[in-house]
């Protein structure tokens, strides 16, 4: 939680807009956290999107050459306890049914059409989110890449904002203008 002292009479008209703003956010929507998994020289990153807005992000370390997006979130689920994933396996892979984080679960199958109650598997292609066209167990991992699940939605992953950005915005609209005492 980012907490800012400030002195009484020092806050800026702006600052107290860009804070009235943040203390009207949903507290149970959003960023939530980031978690480092695994082991290895190579790392990946996997973002979890669940349909009340929480979303998640996963630094997932690997050293094979054949790591995938599928060992990718069996990796998450084998080393957190708080991590849980429910799923089928067909011949031609697996479908994702449900993620559990910290107790919040999204669980679907696809069959309250026109209702997207599934997860939809999207790749980072550099430049922009964009829907899977391969499962996650087709999907070999390289250093650097971004994979997402998201969940009740047909919209791709929200962004993850900077943390370091999100505070440098606000210390800057902080500054107070000097004020001139006439006398």
């Amino acid at each position: 939680m980012l907490s800012i002292s400030l002195r009484r009479g020092a806050r800026s008209p702006a600052l107290s807009i860009a804070l009235a703003a943040l203390a009207s956010l949903p507290a149970s929507a959003g960023f939530v956290s980031t978690t480092e998994v695994g082991t290895g020289t190579r790392q990946a990153t996997v973002q979890i999107d669940q349909d009340d807005g929480d979303s998640y992000l996963f630094l997932v370390r690997f050293g094979s050459d054949s790591f995938t997006s599928w060992d990718a979130l069996l990796t998450i689920d084998a080393q957190l306890d708080s991590f849980a994933l429910e799923f089928q396996t067909y011949s031609f892979g697996v479908f994702l049914t449900g993620i559990t984080i910290d107790g919040d679960r999204d669980f679907g199958t696809g069959d309250l059409w026109p209702i997207p109650n599934y997860w939809q598997f999207w790749i980072d292609n550099g430049s922009e989110w964009e829907a899977s066209m391969v499962g996650a167990q087709a999907r070999v991992l390289a250093s650097g890449d971004a994979d997402a699940w998201v969940f009740g939605s047909n919209a791709p992953p929200q962004p993850i904002p900077a943390p370091a950005a999100a505070i440098g915005a606000l210390l800057m609209m902080g500054v107070s203008q000097r004020r001139r005492c006439v006398g």
